[in-house]
């Protein structure tokens, strides 16, 4: 069964590194907390804009965050997922590739250059359009 990506990267969400201790991750989810909850956030009046609305799910977010990153276990298992590769991924081995330069690939005469070029050029292409049959 392939693993499923985590949507969101709940260190990004918490602003943690991925190296954060516990005691990091349970201070920046407090301070966020604070900042987002609608009972710690200042009381509307008629006279103040109304509050953003992606403060619930930015408050979701967090909450979700910290109860991933709480448990050690739960840490882990995050950590593994956020490794796995990709679903549709392979790990396939490379593959040598060789490049010729053909004919087509030179760069084009520059025609403008040189008078005799452009009926050069369309000799070439006659000769080429001959050997087609066109």
């Amino acid at each position: 069964m392939p693993v499923k990506r985590p949507p969101r990267d709940h260190y990004a969400v918490l602003g943690v590194p991925r190296s954060a201790s516990a005691r990091e991750i349970t201070v920046a989810y407090r301070r966020l907390v604070r900042a987002l909850h609608p009972d710690t956030a200042p009381r509307e009046r008629p006279d103040t804009a109304p509050r953003d609305p992606a403060v619930p799910d930015d408050l979701a977010a967090v909450l979700a965050a910290y109860d991933t990153l709480r448990d050690p276990g739960r840490r882990a298992a995050y950590d593994a997922a956020r490794r796995a590769p990709a679903p549709g991924a392979t790990g396939g081995r490379p593959v040598p590739v060789r490049v010729r330069r053909t004919a087509s690939a030179r760069p084009a005469p520059q025609v403008f250059d040189d008078p005799d070029a452009l009926l050069r050029l369309m000799l070439r292409w006659l000769r080429r359009a001959d050997r087609w049959g066109v």
